[in-house]
């Protein structure tokens, strides 16, 4: 049997050049909020007591004040990424070898851009077989399917995540778990032949192939993704209020 899990520390990945919705996207605000504060609160309210954001320097000190207003100032780290370029996977990386993470512990992981029920994380298990958990929806209702990542599993077991997967179960919701301490030897790995690029995709698709993924099933939970000008737009005012909605009623009860 799984038995789901209630990690301790989790990571903030914002550290990507994406410029979409015209400015750095974990600080775009929604509905008066920075995008950020959405995750970080989450988190926090289903039992991480610290976190470590990793980001690019022009950034550290909003989200270090944005984060510390939830977690409180001892219990924010900051890890900076001189090389976005090199992608998520990459920030991960830094945040295993930089991060003060409990060893061997799962740990959540989260992008910046991500706003989800706490129902989601607390569906999130790490198997004794599996390196890296991904909460996964099968009926996604409040994201573009076409854009999305999505994960190939059956009965748990992850076998293949990429945005391109013509056969797929799930789509990738954006909060994750992970045994930080076991990921660099894959991630050494993808980085050898990907001339020094390391997408989050790239890393766990590498690790479903080496037999490490478990997919967590959360589908039909509340949950969006915020990457364009128009879904900034539905966040606010279209049908994906309805998930900022659940989830402010959530952080604020």
């Amino acid at each position: 049997m799984t038995v789901t899990m209630a990690a301790r520390y989790a990571v903030l990945l914002a550290a990507g050049l994406g410029t979409r919705l015209g400015g750095p996207k974990p600080l775009v605000r929604l509905h008066g909020r920075p995008l950020a504060w959405y995750p970080l609160s989450v988190l926090h309210l289903v039992g991480a007591s610290e976190v470590c954001i990793v980001t690019r320097s022009e950034l550290e000190g909003e989200l270090r004040q944005l984060a510390e207003s939830v977690y409180g100032s001892g219990a924010v780290h900051v890890v900076i990424n001189s090389e976005p370029w090199r992608e998520n996977g990459y920030s991960l990386l830094l945040a295993s070898r930089l991060c003060p993470c409990p060893v061997g512990e799962p740990v959540y992981v989260s992008m910046s851009d991500h706003v989800y029920s706490p129902l989601v994380p607390a569906r999130l298990a790490v198997p004794r077989w599996a390196v890296y958990s991904i909460a996964g929806d099968r009926e996604p209702a409040y994201v573009d399917a076409d854009e999305a990542t999505k994960i190939l599993a059956v009965g748990g077991v992850g076998y293949a995540v990429g945005k391109g997967l013509r056969f797929w179960s799930h789509i990738d919701m954006g909060v994750h778990a992970v045994r930080l301490d076991a990921i660099r030897e894959a991630s050494e790995l993808v980085m050898a032949w990907s001339q020094g690029v390391l997408g989050l995709n790239m890393l766990t698709d590498t690790l479903a192939r080496l037999g490490g993924l478990y997919v967590s099933e959360a589908s039909s939970l509340p949950w969006t993704e915020v990457d364009t000008p128009r879904d900034l737009e539905e966040a606010e005012k279209g049908r994906r209020r309805r998930v900022v909605e659940h989830v402010l009623s959530w952080i604020r009860s």
